[in-house]
């Protein structure tokens, strides 16, 4: 019986999808375009998300934007790798969920002006990919290649021809595929591109709101005046700095007051309220046992009245944060896939944090309603 004879890597061909062309021009055009000054255009790096299909075709399916850098290259730092890490296991867990084999196949950058090539540092790149999977690619995109023929896409595929010889490896542009007609491919990313020239810069500006009004003032004030997330002692600085600040979101939630005050620092709010409800436990618990039942029912109505009272205002300054964030999120919605990950962690982090004091806000909530096994 004839073997079917192996398919090099290195020429296995690459189908490039709407949704991943979308989001690369996209995210490249917001930082070079014919409407900017060549002197201001910048160069952006992103992921690619694809699978491997019978070995003889990578299908990339999406493109995630990572980080935008300066005229003639990308300062790729730490905490993008770390993002990276988190973006990888977020789409195998989605893989595994949706019984599909996707993951990162590759990366794009830009090349604004410059054409289609590998730079020694761009060979490092793709080496990064490259080296532990053969069928790894890196786009390219310029939009002034784009401009210059209205049926062209503007982007080139490229792996490097031998990877063990490592940055001395030559490179060449690999067969590109796409999922649509070229022609149908632009115009269709027309559309995306018009809207994130006229919408982009009011998305920035909601983005800014919600780090520096409703993040850094409001649920920061929420905290202050009505405190109920626990301030681990160990981490209790002052800093401006973002990942500092929140890098430690332990959450326990069982009461023990002896135990947390020798780790943490308890918000005196917190405090005050699990005080009340505590007291307000063991109280009904002993008029249930002793089965005074008038009694008890009205102790439970001025215990349950005392204690929504202490929450009334917490719970009204949250939903009007959250509100505020929900109109914000309306307007970011449409362009969010055109965020980087540094804009796309301003969100990440009011979502989390708000989320943290929420937990603990909606149990006491729960609490509140003083529901005991009566007899």
């Amino acid at each position: 019986m004839k073997k079917d004879k192996k398919i090099d890597p290195y020429k296995t061909p690459v189908l490039l999808t709407q949704k991943a062309y979308k989001r690369i021009v996209g995210y490249a055009i917001r930082y070079a375009n014919e409407d900017l000054n060549p002197d201001k255009w910048r160069e952006v790096y992103g992921i690619l998300v694809g699978s491997i299909e019978n070995n003889a075709k990578v299908i990339v399916k999406d493109a995630v934007p990572m980080v935008v850098g300066d005229r003639a290259g990308v300062k790729y730092e730490n905490k993008q790798y770390v993002d990276m890490a988190q973006i990888d296991a977020s789409v195998f867990e989605r893989s595994i969920q949706d019984n599909k084999t996707d993951f990162i196949i590759g990366w794009f950058h830009t090349h604004p002006g410059f054409g289609f090539f590998y730079s020694p540092i761009d060979c490092m790149t793709q080496l990064g990919y490259q080296i532990p999977n053969p069928y790894a690619v890196g786009l390219i995109f310029d939009h002034s290649e784009k401009e210059s023929n209205l049926h062209f896409l503007g982007i080139a595929g490229l792996r490097l021809k031998d990877p063990d010889l490592g940055i001395s490896s030559t490179y060449d542009l690999i067969e590109l595929k796409y999922e649509l007609e070229e022609k149908t491919m632009v115009e269709k990313v027309e559309k995306t591109i018009d809207k994130i020239k006229k919408n982009m810069e009011n998305v920035l500006k909601e983005i800014k709101y919600i780090d520096e009004v409703l993040r850094k003032k409001a649920l920061a004030q929420l905290q202050r005046n009505f405190g109920l997330i626990l301030v681990p002692k160990e981490n209790l600085i002052v800093t401006d700095d973002e990942e500092v600040a929140e890098e430690d979101e332990r959450y326990l939630y069982e009461w023990d007051p002896e135990f947390f005050k020798k780790s943490y620092r308890i918000p005196k709010f917190r405090e005050k309220i699990e005080k009340v409800v505590v007291a307000a436990y063991d109280e009904l618990d002993e008029l249930n046992e002793n089965e005074e039942k008038e009694k008890y029912e009205n102790k439970k109505k001025k215990f349950i009245k005392k204690i929504q009272n202490m929450l009334k205002k917490p719970n009204e300054w949250y939903d009007k944060i959250m509100d505020d964030f929900s109109k914000r999120i309306e307007i970011i919605f449409p362009l969010y896939s055109y965020l980087d990950t540094n804009e796309r962690k301003v969100i990440e982090h009011f979502e989390e944090r708000s989320s943290e004091y929420y937990k603990i806000l909606d149990e006491l909530n729960k609490r509140a309603e003083l529901k005991l096994e009566e007899k």
